[in-house]
């Protein structure tokens, strides 16, 4: 399936991006952190990147070098990523969940110098944190805390650099190295250049509507691809104003939307399953939102209805991708009809086909297996693991997402079945969880539900389903709701309760550790 041909974005890089709009709408508003009580316009925010992006020249950072970033959501967030875009330089974002190992494991696989941080956030001590580390990060020069002066750091306030003039950068340059919140093992960190990044967030934001004016918000976090490059980049593209948000509450999302009059909203479906069911949904005005996004993970199009008609956020649209992809792949035009129940056809100037998940064969359409896209906004590899890039990108360019879906009549992606690594394959039947997950979330007294595999003697693996309750029910009304809707062997074999789903930062359900759990009987079983 090839999308339609490509409106080229108009800027040849980040930096170039942000000059641009300083120089056309210099007063206009740019960035609004109003729990924090600050907001830039771009005029403001281009001369603060660019005196970070002279401090940084003068501490000897050079083009191609990794500068990495430790934050949370916060006004010196998008100045450092455009400054770095400036000075030639790659910027890592950092996981701000992320506990020592990993912390450490991120820095020194990038071989970052110079590291942005807040001092703490939350029960996080990240400065404490990196200091107890330095030794083992032998490459990591300078520590630049973003909170005001601090012994043997440079503060990012008083930083300053001569006023020479900032290198050339090429759009194919890469412009970021984003780690993957991978469900298992070490993240890998996947290159992605200006030119995949912008091109990525200009078609998304011409999908959904997204001109000059809006307002921007999401409960994401910065280091997160549709954090720094949908909704920022996006944002800075098309003359809009990015609203940020620290941590995410439902009524902390309600109020910035309602005081900001945001038009443009972005999370992962159980932040709209959480804002949708609070409360105190009612007591806000919502109603300057028209369009946003809903990605990370599958989701229910029923609540996606039930938000589009409540809060109201009529042009919302179910959106795939992954960090692999600069972000999107595939999302609807903000009036399409079948935008909750597909995520659209595949961006313009892109490709996409499903394929066999072993033999890689094209299948038809309506035939679940592997999405494979090629395309501009395709990472150029993983840094310095070149065996997992082969394995991923073929010597055609097609990426292999390791996402199950089919495409319908219509050319439009589906979801079918989340991850492949999540397939049941039950005595040789494939199940795809999310068709499972869907028909209990129907269920009036099922909240949510997670579908896996568990061992089973005989049948190899069969499914097991978590599930958060409205209401109580057992087991066998379970089963009952399912007879008829499902196919026999479909139907999980075990049934468990669970208080909070494990969840990566992106908001995806870790399966990995419900496997865990059950294995280690620490969940409770409905009978």
């Amino acid at each position: 399936m090839r999308g339609a041909e490509a409106e080229a974005p108009p800027y040849p890089t980040i930096g170039a991006a942000l000059q641009a709009q300083a120089g056309q709408r210099p007063r206009a508003r740019a960035l609004s952190f109003p729990q924090a009580h600050q907001a830039f316009t771009f005029s403001q925010w281009h001369d603060e990147a660019v005196r970070v992006a002279h401090a940084l020249r003068a501490v000897g950072v050079a083009p191609g070098e990794h500068v990495a970033l430790l934050a949370e959501n916060r006004i010196e967030w998008p100045v450092v990523q455009a400054a770095v875009a400036l000075c030639g330089a790659v910027l890592v974002p950092v996981n701000t969940h992320f506990e020592r190992d990993e912390l450490c494991y991120v820095l020194g696989h990038c071989q970052t110098r110079v590291l942005f941080l807040s001092a703490r956030f939350r029960s996080h001590a990240y400065l404490e944190t990196v200091q107890a580390l330095r030794p083992e990060l032998p490459h990591l020069q300078h520590l630049v805390v973003l909170d005001g002066p601090r012994p043997g750091c440079i503060d990012y306030r008083s930083m300053q650099g001569a006023q020479a003039p900032l290198p050339a950068v090429a759009p194919a340059a890469i412009a970021g190295v984003l780690y993957t919140s991978g469900t298992t093992g070490f993240p890998k960190g996947t290159l992605l250049s200006h030119r995949a990044m912008l091109f990525d967030a200009w078609q998304v934001t011409k999908r959904l509507g997204v001109v000059e004016g809006d307002r921007w918000t999401s409960m994401i976090p910065l280091f997160h691809c549709a954090g720094c490059i949908m909704a920022v980049l996006g944002s800075l593209q098309r003359g809009g104003c990015y609203v940020g948000v620290a941590g995410f509450t439902p009524e902390c999302m309600f109020s910035t939307i309602e005081a900001e009059r945001c038009t443009v909203f972005s999370a992962v479906p159980t932040a709209y399953l959480a804002m949708h069911e609070h409360p105190a949904r009612k007591a806000y005005d919502l109603s300057s939102l028209r369009t946003g996004t809903c990605g990370g993970a599958d989701a229910n199009p029923a609540v996606l209805r039930a938000c589009a008609r409540d809060f109201p956020m009529p042009y919302l649209v179910n959106l795939y991708g992954q960090t692999e992809s600069a972000t999107a792949i595939a999302t609807p035009s903000f009036d399409d009809e079948d935008r909750f129940d597909t995520v659209g056809p595949v961006l313009d100037g892109c490709e996409l086909r499903i394929t066999g998940p072993e033999s890689r064969a094209v299948l038809a359409l309506g035939e679940i297996g592997q999405i494979e896209v090629r395309g501009p906004m395709v990472m150029h590899g993983y840094h310095a693991e070149p065996e997992a890039t082969a394995a991923t990108i073929d010597a055609h360019g097609w990426m292999q997402s390791g996402d199950l879906g089919y495409i319908t009549e219509r050319g439009k992606l589906c979801l079918a079945g989340g991850r492949l690594r999540d397939m049941i394959i039950r005595g040789g039947e494939n199940l795809y969880p999310v068709e499972i997950e869907n028909h209990l979330m129907a269920h009036p007294a099922v909240r949510q539900a997670a579908v896996f595999g568990v061992p089973d003697r005989y049948y190899g693996e069969v499914p097991a389903a978590a599930l958060t309750l409205r209401e109580p029910i057992d087991a066998d009304g379970l089963r009952a709701h399912c007879a008829g809707r499902l196919a026999r062997f479909k139907i999980p074999a075990r049934w468990f309760l669970i208080d909070a789903f494990p969840q990566t930062a992106s908001g995806k359900i870790r399966k990995v550790a419900l496997q865990a759990q059950v294995a280690d009987g620490a969940l409770q079983e409905l009978r």
